[in-house]
């Protein structure tokens, strides 16, 4: 593989997607918390902190999975002169894509507000959701780490 200084195409991408890695961490952390205001339950409280997450998911987490798949990832592929480098990181954006509707389902079959009977799948969609999404950020952060310090930006910490 390829492993020598980032070309000038992919030096903006590299730095791009680095900053928004550490933009990012307001809507990874509302899934989490929206995870846990469901462990009292259903109520107001919780389904304003679930649907807070879903928008923000929708809004930025996925317009940021898109944008890496259709612009960083095959940059990064060519560079690495490996087809299959990005499989598993891209695969991880299917799961990601896929735990986002699952919650959208959720909440259009709720109109008025999250029912008792969504709350364990809800819950466990979410914790599932924030698992993936810390593992993939952290791998990408990693990842990126190798390149950045030759653009001049350090990777923000994935905490």
């Amino acid at each position: 593989m390829h492993r020598g200084r980032p070309t000038a195409a992919i030096e903006p991408l590299v730095a791009r997607f680095t900053r928004e890695h550490g933009r990012l961490r307001t809507a990874r952390a509302s899934v989490r918390q929206a995870a846990d205001a469901l462990s009292s339950g259903p109520g107001p409280d919780a389904d304003a902190a679930v649907r807070r997450a879903f928008e923000l998911l929708v809004d930025d987490i996925l317009p940021h999975e898109h944008a890496e798949e259709s612009e960083l990832y095959p940059a990064l592929t060519g560079y690495l002169r490996d087809p299959e480098a990005m499989v598993t990181m891209s695969r991880e954006h299917t799961e990601i894509e896929r735990l986002i509707r699952r919650i959208g389902r959720h909440l259009d079959d709720a109109p008025q507000g999250i029912r008792a009977d969504q709350v364990d799948d809800l819950r466990a969609t979410l914790y599932g959701l924030d698992a993936v999404l810390t593992l993939h950020f952290a791998q990408e952060d990693e990842a990126l780490f190798t390149l950045a310090p030759s653009v001049g930006n350090p990777v923000p910490s994935s905490a």
